[in-house]
This record gives structure tokens, sequence and C-alpha cells, in this order.
């Protein structure tokens, strides 16, 4: 019985020892492949779970099975039309066989290169027979589709599996960019002073219209006014000439008496004979009786 201690302990710290070399985990998240002295031995451990390995032989490589982004740095790059532009694009994969992977990647890292360094050569490529307005236009996306096209094959071979290839950012060099700026400027300075232009013509239009309206309106309406006064005018003197031939007597007096009337009301002294003053009023007698 004085052995069952000390061989507790020792059965506890090879357990300790020995465990975490002959026991690994892989995780939902995860695939794993077993090596032995830097080669593979077994198949893929896809599904999460707890499997076994040779203790101090064998490796366990442990890759993402999820769905990667590998960011490109930005590029200066020549168009079929002799242009630059700066170009910062992205693809997404994922590790399909991590085996062929790891027999020419090793690594997720050396993966990651290699993805952006064909993925970026393609792209040289292809922007080198396409015209700069198809890049910066709605034609990008099918420039996209091809590098992809052209790109995939070739990830196949190092076990990984390109999704898309997008370009996040297609702008001009910072020296051609200001000189497009400054003639974007010039150019919607032209705009505005042609549009101020026509503007002001169309003002000056509609106002010379207006004024010879205004002009033809009142022309109109003084050459109303002069035949509506003509025609009052004649029908004035058609009545006076028909009073007068009626009674001219009456018609005499009527006027004498519109005459003195005038006379009156302006506080003008009238200096005559006393023949017309009583004859005046003898003419008044006559009417009253």
């Amino acid at each position: 019985m004085r052995f069952v201690g000390p061989l507790l302990i020792i059965f506890i710290i090879a357990a300790v020892i020995v465990g975490p070399q002959t026991f690994f985990k892989v995780d939902e998240t995860q695939t794993a492949i077993v090596t032995r002295f830097g080669e593979i031995i077994g198949s893929t451990k896809n599904n999460p779970g707890l499997y076994t390995k040779t203790p101090f032989i064998d490796s366990a490589i442990y890759f993402d099975k999820r769905l990667l982004v590998f960011d490109a740095p930005p590029d200066s790059l020549l168009t079929k039309d002799k242009k630059n532009l700066e170009i910062d694009v992205y693809a997404r994969g994922k590790i399909k066989d991590p085996q062929i992977f790891y027999s020419t990647l090793r690594t997720e890292t050396s993966g990651y290169n290699r993805v952006i360094d064909i993925v970026s050569s393609e792209l040289r490529r292809e922007i080198a027979n396409d015209e700069q307005s198809e890049i910066i236009s709605i034609s990008r996306e099918a420039i996209m589709n091809r590098v992809r096209d052209a790109v995939a094959p070739k990830l196949l071979e190092f076990g990984i599996e390109l999704i898309d290839v997008r370009i996040k950012r297609a702008d001009f060099p910072d020296a051609v960019a200001d000189s497009v700026h400054k003639r974007m400027i010039a150019e919607r300075e032209r705009i505005a002073n042609r549009e101020r232009a026509e503007g002001a013509e169309y003002d000056l239009e509609r106002r010379a219209n207006a004024d010879r309206t205004a002009v033809e309106i009142r022309t109109a309406a003084q050459r109303d006014a002069e035949i509506i006064r003509g025609c009052a005018e004649a029908n004035s003197i058609k009545i006076y000439a028909a009073a007068l031939a009626e009674d001219p007597e009456f018609y005499s007096f009527q006027r004498s008496l519109d005459a003195y009337k005038e006379y009156l009301a302006s506080n003008t002294t009238i200096v005559g004979s006393s023949t017309d003053l009583g004859e005046l009023f003898g003419r008044i007698r006559i009417g009253v009786s």
C-alpha cells in the first residue's frame, strides 16, 4: 500500500504531461491535420470534437475554415489608355483543402501573401487591357469577375477556394487628382457662367416683351379712348344740332345762361349794356310764365 501514493503521483504527472500531447480539440471554426516529422498523416479533421495523436511525435496543425479576407495594399496601375489609377482591392476565400494548403504553403501567413501576389498580378494584367472610363464606371464588376475567374484556378492549386475579388477604391494619383479637380472646377465655372449669361439674356428678353406688350396695351387704350371721345363729341354735336334746328331761340337762350353761369361761378365782373341784360331778363320772364 505504501507504493500506491507514489504511483498515483507518477500517474498524475504522466497524465498531465502526456495528455496534451495525446489529445487535441477541434472547434466549429477550425479544421486540423496531424503531421509526423513534417509529413501529413491521416485525414483532415473537419468536424468539431476531441481527437488523438501519438504523443511527442505527432503535431496538430489548425486552419481557420471561416471566410477569409485578403486585403491587398493600394497599388498604382497603368490602364490601356496610359493613365494611372490608384486601385485598392480585396479578395475573399477560404481554405478548402487543408492538406494541399499545408503541403504547398505551410502557414496561413504564407497563404495570405500568395493570394495577394496572385490577385495583384492578375489585376495588373486585366487593368492594362481596360480603359480608365471602364474601370471607374459600371463595367468595374465585369472586370473584377474576369480577375476572379483567372485567379480562382490558380488558388485551387494551393487548396484555397476564391469567392470573389472586389475593388474598394479606384482613384487618380494625387498629382493627377489635383489636375482633374482643377479641370472640374473650371468646367463647373464655365457652365455656371454660361447659365448666368443665358439667364440674363432670358431676363432681358422677358423684360423687352413685357415693355412691348405694355406699350401695345397703352396704345390700344389711347386709340379706343380717342374713338370713344370722338363718338361722344359727334353725338353731342348731333344733339346740339337737333336742338338748334328744333328751337333756335331757346338754344341761343340756353347758351347764354350757360355762359352767365360760368361767369358768375368764377366771380368775374361782367361789363355789358342794359339792353343785353334787359333782353336776358325778358326771356327769363317769358320762360317762367
